[in-house]
């Protein structure tokens, strides 16, 4: 049983250690070798130079390029050196937040020097989850965007992926809480906030109007080559990327390349869609066993068959869930199965969401008109649609049938389709939509069909024909399209209520141009 210690040896102790933690306070490379046994790479030493000459800096590197713990170890360093300063680790979702917290409570752990420097208030050491306090009354906490900020005394904000931030919330409710010069109780009332702001581009404007703005100094990018060079990340895995994210997507998270993406669907449009699910707290919502799905208006449910791609893993069956929530289109759920999934299976599962979340229509592809039909008939068995399909047309599975069935089969091709894509692209680029957000680095098996419908929507191009309409494809096949035509299909469904599109006639006028006039 460890031997309690009293308030005079712990004062004791605290003393010992701020002289350790002060003995090399000048070097960065010293004092995290010394304090936390972390040897800092020639990068990091480099940046940390720079943000001791500089108070705003933004990092804009590479994943995985140590960019995060650069400067929260920083942070940290200057936390122990110097007294009652307090820092707010800013992120769209005070989860993030808290991940780059642990960075310097991993570095208390593995450090008797710091461990024995934390500050103790009524016999409780401060270190937790969402607080890191030493003895000489600097703090560090973390908020996610929404939370509420005002009454504290910020000396020092580090924000993590700014491009996923409204830049209204940013400017209008955070950057303020820096003004202030008068601290009460503190030794130190004066000099220049410090903000130190890291992430990649994702498309949207926030990062880039920081950066364009002048105030902020820009520290040194380590792209992927580079990393790869310093031995910090694997080029095994960036090249698998490569092949996974679109071509501007690649440039802007791998080369750190601010580009403008032309895709179908804009990339700034899907991250104003992502910001619109964090300001609402909408969140992903996978089905639940014996639950049902809170409805808040319309509800669609879109599906695309598999086995029909130019690849066998980019041709999947997929399943969109849309809803309309008071003129924004809401996607709560989505999901895929692998190419080789047998139909049964993939009818088991599409009965099981259609009963969890009871939508008003359902628009199927109808490459896969077979096991639409046997849907039909069980989702009709088990009550969850009105229509048997076998009292329509006399049972007959015809295209003039499909349209008054309840789960109803439909061409995702020619004029069908163009007018399909355009009513999804139009909902996100009026800024119309909502998609769930998610953590770029959050790598669990639950996200991954969301992160892969953010890359399919952006791996659409739209091609001219001479046929009065036009068409999509794939950017990238590997990438696939699935989820991006089941989301068309669902967002269809909002938008026809299930009606029957009337047949499309294109007419061309042959007549020469010495017709239309009168010689």
């Amino acid at each position: 049983m460890a031997e309690r210690i009293t308030k005079q040896q712990r004062l004791t102790m605290q003393s010992v250690a701020e002289r350790e933690v002060m003995r090399y306070s000048g070097d960065h490379a010293l004092w995290h070798k010394y304090v936390h046994n972390v040897d800092l790479d020639p990068m990091q030493i480099l940046k940390c130079i720079e943000m001791d000459e500089h108070p705003a800096t933004i990092d804009v590197s590479c994943r995985r390029s140590r960019k995060t713990s650069t400067k929260e170890l920083r942070n940290l360093k200057i936390l122990a050196t110097e007294a009652d300063q307090e820092l707010g680790i800013v992120a769209p979702r005070l989860q993030q937040a808290m991940v780059n917290l642990r960075y310097m409570t991993d570095a208390v752990e593995r450090s008797p020097i710091l461990q024995n420097y934390l500050h103790y208030r009524n016999g409780r050491q401060q270190k937790s989850e969402t607080k890191l306090q030493f003895a000489n009354r600097s703090i560090a906490q973390p908020y996610g965007i929404y939370s509420q900020i005002d009454g504290g005394d910020l000396t020092m904000v580090s924000l993590e992926e700014t491009d996923d931030m409204p830049r209204d919330r940013l400017m209008n409710n955070l950057m303020p809480m820096l003004a202030g010069t008068q601290r009460l109780g503190a030794a130190n009332n004066g000099g220049a906030p410090q903000i130190r702001i890291t992430g990649v581009y994702k498309g949207a404007d926030t990062l880039q109007e920081m950066i364009d703005s002048g105030e902020y100094t820009l520290l040194p990018k380590v792209n992927r080559y580079l990393a790869e060079q310093l031995g910090i990340v694997h080029g095994e895995h960036y090249d698998k990327l490569a092949n996974e994210m679109s071509p501007n997507e690649y440039l802007r998270q791998a080369l750190c390349i601010n580009v403008v993406g032309a895709d179908f669907i804009h990339e700034k449009a899907l991250r104003f869609a992502m910001m619109v699910s964090l300001k609402a707290d909408m969140q992903f919502s996978p089905p639940v066993v014996n639950g049902e799905y809170r409805k808040r208006g319309t509800v669609s449910l879109g599906y695309d068959a598999g086995g029909h791609g130019e690849q066998e893993h980019s041709s999947q069956h997929a399943v969109v869930i849309a809803e309309q929530v008071d003129g924004w289109t809401w996607f709560p759920f989505l999901m895929t199965w692998p190419a080789s999934t047998d139909e049964i299976t993939v009818q088991r599962d599409l009965v099981a969401i259609w009963k969890y979340f009871r939508p008003d229509v359902g628009i199927g592809d109808a490459y896969g008109v077979g096991m639409i039909t046997a849907a039909n008939d069980e989702l009709f068995k088990k009550q969850l649609i009105q229509i048997d399909r076998r009292t329509v047309n006399g049972g007959d599975s015809t295209a003039s049938a499909w349209a008054n069935w309840g789960f109803k089969p439909m061409r995702f091709d020619g004029m069908a389709k163009h007018q399909m894509a355009d009513a999804l692209r139009n909902v996100f680029h009026r800024k119309r939509a909502i998609f769930p957000y998610f953590d770029d680095s959050d790598s669990s098996d639950s996200l991954k069909d969301l992160r892969r419908a953010y890359r399919q929507f952006l791996n659409i191009e739209k091609l001219s024909t001479s046929k009065g309409y036009a068409s999509y494809s794939m950017i990238k096949p590997a990438i696939g399209d699935d989820l991006f035509d089941a989301a068309m299909a669902a967002n269809w469904g909002l938008f026809t209520q299930g009606a029957q599109m009337p047949e499309i006639v294109v007419l061309q006028d042959v007549r020469q141009e010495s017709e239309y006039f009168l010689v």
